[in-house]
């Protein structure tokens, strides 16, 4: 699908308050199935639907990536809008996220969100990040102190090039909980 096309689907989910699909050209990568709540020059941000049909925190992913973002062929997402609504479940946009620059982005994300999963599926699709970014070096890097499945905080930062970079997680369920048994990161 022409990228033009897609970017029409998207403001028109958006501008709909309808859940979509979202299919991405990177292999493995994961389908997934949400609301736009924000499009940028780079970057949408989705509010996401869990597997259970619950709001699940949001996820920004490239806009270059997408291959097919559409509510037809997606038999379920009337009924998941409904369930959603039903169970008083509002779609929500964090105000003040930039989604046309990276820098901007990860500035932004680190400003809402006590924590940010940082995704690289091009490098491997099996693998996210999760952590506090500290900053992106002058060769383009981001620094990320991160925080293990256990809760427990490295003493140092990885570094990964921010052009790897093809998708952020923030909030929802399993984030919240690391940040809630592990707190703040303790200094480097």
């Amino acid at each position: 699908m022409a990228k033009g096309a897609i970017l029409q689907d998207l403001k028109r989910a958006r501008r709909s308050g309808k859940p979509v699909r979202v299919d991405r050209e990177i292999d493995c990568a994961d389908r997934l199935d949400a609301y736009v709540v924000g499009i940028g020059r780079k970057w949408v941000l989705l509010h996401t639907i869990s597997n259970e049909l619950r709001l699940d925190g949001h996820s920004v992913i490239r806009l270059r990536d997408i291959k097919c973002a559409t509510r037809s062929g997606w038999k379920g997402a009337a009924m998941t809008h409904r369930a959603l609504a039903l169970r008083g479940e509002c779609v929500q946009s964090p105000a003040g996220i930039d989604l046309d620059s990276t820098a901007g982005l990860i500035e932004t994300l680190t400003e809402a969100f006590p924590l940010i999963a940082v995704y690289l599926e091009k490098v491997d699709p099996y693998v996210c990040y999760i952590g506090r970014a500290q900053r992106i070096t002058r060769k383009k890097r981001l620094r990320l102190q991160e925080i293990g499945p256990a809760a427990d905080w490295a003493l140092t930062y990885s570094t990964n090039k921010t052009t790897d970079i093809t998708r952020f997680d923030v909030g929802g369920g399993y984030i919240d909980a690391l940040h809630a048994v592990g707190g703040d990161p303790p200094e480097c």
